[in-house]
């Protein structure tokens, strides 16, 4: 089983695109500051969104995709819900 996934940093309103097989794991990488990628500029990383496959390829396509012009169109929809979301939960607290 293979994982797209989807973090963003509350504080830097930065998006970082990835994938795996073990998602846990690697949301823990990323919180930890062990991936260099997103050491710095995540500061709080939330997972918004994470895509299940097969095989590893069909997870790398997806990946491609996500950080293509269309496909970041999609992400930023994602995330513009997902901000919407939080944002309806805890109405007296900033995001940033």
């Amino acid at each position: 089983m293979y994982f797209v996934y989807i973090l963003i940093c509350l504080r830097t309103d930065r998006s970082y695109v990835g994938q795996t097989d073990n998602l846990i794991r690697r949301f823990h990488q990323h919180r930890d500051g062990l991936v260099r990628t997103t050491r710095e500029k995540f500061v709080t990383p939330v997972m918004i969104h994470w895509e299940k496959y097969d095989t590893r390829s069909e997870a790398m396509r997806r990946e491609r995709y996500y950080k293509s012009g269309s496909g970041h169109r999609t992400k930023q929809e994602l995330i513009s819900r997902m901000r919407a979301e939080l944002c309806s939960s805890a109405p007296d607290e900033p995001l940033s």
